[in-house]
This record gives structure tokens, C-alpha cells and sequence, in this order.
């Protein structure tokens, strides 16, 4: 079971410049991991674990769950 491809997104959020960025942190560390970086500094991470995405063995499965996750993350720093 490989990785899949992340997501990487940029907002601006009340006059600072935020970067979104997911990753597939892959079979070692089962997860998803979405990070939060304000002038290059991690300012937040969020882990989904594998376990908690429904057939995540498939690598469409987790392509979705990646995806809804990013966009999960985007909404949560825009409150």
C-alpha cells in the first residue's frame, strides 16, 4: 500500500497568509497528517489515523478521505 499525492492550500485569513498543507504519511505511520504553517512555522497539526477512514486500504478511499480532510482543516481555520 502506497501513499497517495497530497493537498496544498493557501488563504489569507484576516491579513496573514496561511499554508494548508496534507499528507499521506503512509503505511508506517498509518495516518493523514494536516498542517497549518504561518510564516513557515507550524502553527497546528491534525492527524486522521487510518483507522478511521472506511476501507483505507484502497487508494480511492483514502484519496477522498484525504481531500475531505484538507478541506476539513481550511474550514476550521477560517473560524
Amino acid at each position: 500500500m502506497s501513499s497517495i499525492a497530497g493537498e496544498n492550500s493557501d488563504l489569507f485569513i484576516k491579513g496573514s497568509k496561511l499554508h494548508i498543507q496534507t499528507e499521506d504519511w503512509g503505511v508506517k505511520d498509518q495516518s493523514l497528517v494536516s498542517r497549518i504553517f504561518k510564516n513557515g512555522t507550524v502553527i497546528k497539526t491534525y492527524r486522521l489515523p487510518y483507522e478511521k477512514i472506511k476501507d483505507h486500504q484502497k487508494p480511492d478511499s483514502r484519496r477522498r478521505a484525504l481531500v475531505e480532510f484538507h478541506q476539513w482543516v481550511i474550514d476550521s481555520a477560517n473560524k
